[in-house]
């Protein structure tokens, strides 16, 4: 006789991928799903639910509220439970392509290789969702359906099947930065090779660029190809339009499927093709599901504590107004946007996690009230996150902060083309973080970034190592100070390697102190962009401050030369510190200081050492870097070992 459907008192609700829903929950009659192990505990009072080892599917988010405060969902001793927003595709879908063309492309191009076709509607409620628009200036949405062969994210049919070509002239531009208000003109350009005149099955294709800068990337529909010449049509223009000599390529078309891990989906016909070595069977996951797959709000003191959650359209964790809540020892990978999003609440964050695989950036940090600078203290500590850009490949960080009083600690970000930390607002702590091959594909951006507000001071960047940091040696600094951001403190700080150390973009009062700048192109980039170029910013910069109570008594307290700062010219550097740092084979101390900036800052106690040529080691030593001995995470990144 199967156990009765409903709670049996136990200390704690089991799951199990074995077990059944209309089972108790105790360890010898499992639940299924944790949606229905929540529900028993709510019903018992039981304030723990153990997960057992699979894989569980999820067709909608797994909910947490108020009534789930203080449960832990944990996964069972030496099991890590799979949590996915995916389908798993089974042989019975997948069938060795009939199309001889296709056939034959993949043959000649790799003789090992075969192509494969599933049948979409052959998977009973299969909601498939078709590629979505990602990049710069477009808003973070879901991801499309995303094929998965075993652990790695599969490559949409693209060209070139690796980097970028690049745009050899440029017919019609289209809409520029100040011409949005005008009727769209779409862009027309030619690449370097006439490639496209092969495409003929467009209706499902997109392209995706830096269409004129080199920070600003975005995919834009395809619209038409002139077969004679090989001319490209864009559907709708880019935000600062298309410039000759940018990189881009094409994805998501038929013809190009023609390597191992890449597949091609058609909505019109429900089928996905894809191309696969022979005789090697792989798990193959489709995922589906365009929300987080699990979502806490008002849920305070709940712990989730090793789970993985990964393949998925969606964010892998959202976290509302939650209070003392933690992410222990989980892993978020394979995800169309984010890890964990922490919203609100407070004393809340990751701890001992790994973020990778994702497509819109790893963690967002958004808590604390500006206005009383009461701060939320929400944080990532003792995580390693890394290759967190696999769509919008500019402004979608490691981790995202915002808010007043939060912190990311003694983590590993790396192996993203653009930023790992980008923050706004009061008080933050950077601290004892190791950064590297991060800002890898932009030309402007720094691996720790603010900009372009006045009134958000007192964060702390301090006790740091940057290296290998490089990007296109334009404008890429390990710590960046943009557009008049003021109020920051980088404090011991070790940058190596690394194509500029600072970057102070005109701002005030910002103290960059005992940091060591190893083999670096240039140390310092200190300018007074507010009385020249940046001037246009002044109505933004305005507009932030009067949108503090930068007069009140909390505030000049805290920032007491924020209250005078039109007293004078604000748009001019002022009250900046630059004391006690050692460059060694990194240039000299003012090779590109303005004379304004120059003059309005104290410099002192600063050591030059362009001509050392000993090679010289300044890798933090492990009681400086102060480690934890953390029972989560039972292996740090090897930096820090």
């Amino acid at each position: 006789m199967l156990p009765l459907m409903g709670f049996v008192s136990a200390d704690a609700i089991y799951v199990s991928a074995k077990g059944i829903d209309g089972w108790s929950g105790t360890r010898s009659h499992p639940v299924a799903t944790i949606a229905r192990a929540i529900e028993l505990a709510r019903e018992g009072h039981v304030h723990r639910v153990v997960v057992g080892p699979g894989e569980y599917p999820q067709e909608d988010s797994i909910t947490l509220d108020s009534r789930d405060s203080g449960l832990t969902i944990e996964a069972m001793k030496g099991a890590r439970p799979l949590v996915t927003g995916a389908v798993v595709i089974s042989s019975a879908s997948i069938r060795l392509s009939t199309d001889l063309d296709l056939q034959r492309r993949v043959k000649s191009l790799d003789s090992k290789a075969e192509a494969y076709r599933i049948d979409l509607k052959s998977i009973p409620s299969l909601s498939f969702s078709p590629f979505t628009p990602y990049g710069f200036p477009r808003p973070i949405i879901a991801g499309p359906s995303e094929l998965f062969g075993g652990s790695s994210p599969m490559t949409i049919a693209r060209w070139p099947n690796e980097g970028f070509t690049t745009i050899k002239s440029v017919r019609e531009p289209g809409n520029g930065e100040y011409e949005h208000d005008k009727p769209a003109r779409r862009p027309v350009f030619s690449a370097v090779t006439d490639r496209a005149k092969l495409w003929k099955s467009i209706d499902n294709a997109w392209l995706f660029g830096y269409w004129k800068f080199d920070w600003a990337d975005e995919t834009i529909k395809l619209r038409s190809v002139d077969p004679q010449t090989g001319e490209i049509t864009l559907e709708t223009p880019h935000t600062y339009g298309v410039d000759p000599g940018v990189p881009f390529y094409v994805e998501n078309l038929p013809e190009e499927l023609d390597a191992v891990g890449e597949y091609y989906a058609d909505p019109q016909q429900s089928t996905v093709d894809f191309v696969a070595e022979s005789g090697k069977p792989a798990v193959y996951r489709l995922s589906r599901l365009g929300k987080p797959l699990i979502t806490l709000n008002h849920a305070d003191r709940v712990t989730l504590r090793g789970l993985d959650f990964a393949y998925s359209r969606g964010d892998g964790a959202n976290l509302e107004s939650c209070a003392s809540t933690q992410l222990e020892g989980c892993r978020f990978y394979n995800l169309g946007e984010r890890g964990a999003i922490i919203n609100n609440g407070s004393d809340s964050g990751l701890e001992g996690c790994d973020v990778w695989n994702t497509g819109e950036g790893g963690v967002v940090l958004s808590g604390g009230d500006r206005a009383s600078l009461r701060p939320a203290h929400l944080f990532v500590d003792n995580c390693d996150i890394h290759n967190y850009q696999r769509r919008s490949q500019t402004y979608r960080p490691g981790v995202m902060i915002s808010g007043v009083g939060n912190r990311v600690y003694h983590c590993a970000i790396h192996d993203a083309p653009h930023s790992a930390i980008i923050f706004g607002g009061n008080d933050h702590v950077i601290e004892k973080n190791e950064f590297y091959r991060t800002i890898s594909r932009t030309g402007d951006g720094g691996v720790v970034y603010t900009g372009r507000d006045w009134t958000a001071r007192g964060t702390e960047i301090r006790y740091n190592y940057f290296h290998d940091n490089i990007g296109l040696s334009k404008w890429e600094p390990a710590i960046y100070f943009d557009d008049l951001a003021s109020g920051l403190k980088a404090i011991g700080n070790v940058i190596e390697r690394c194509h500029w150390g600072f970057l102070i973009g005109g701002g005030r009062d910002n103290l960059l102190a005992e940091n060591k700048l190893i083999d670096c192109k240039l140390g310092f980039d200190c300018d007074a962009r507010g009385l020249g170029w940046a001037k246009t910013s002044k109505p933004t910069m305005m507009d932030r401050l009067n949108a503090v109570p930068y007069e009140g008594s909390v505030w000049k307290t805290a920032y007491p030369s924020l209250g005078q700062i039109l007293d004078s010219d604000p748009m001019a550097p002022a009250g900046n510190v630059i004391r006690d740092n050692l460059l060694i084979r990194s240039g000299k101390l003012k090779d590109r200081v303005e004379a304004p900036f120059d003059k309005t800052t104290l410099w002192t106690n600063n050591n030059d050492q362009s001509s050392i040529t000993k090679p010289t080691s300044f890798k933090p030593r492990i009681s400086h870097w102060g480690l934890l001995n953390d029972p989560i995470r039972k292996t740090l990144p090897s930096s820090f070992k």
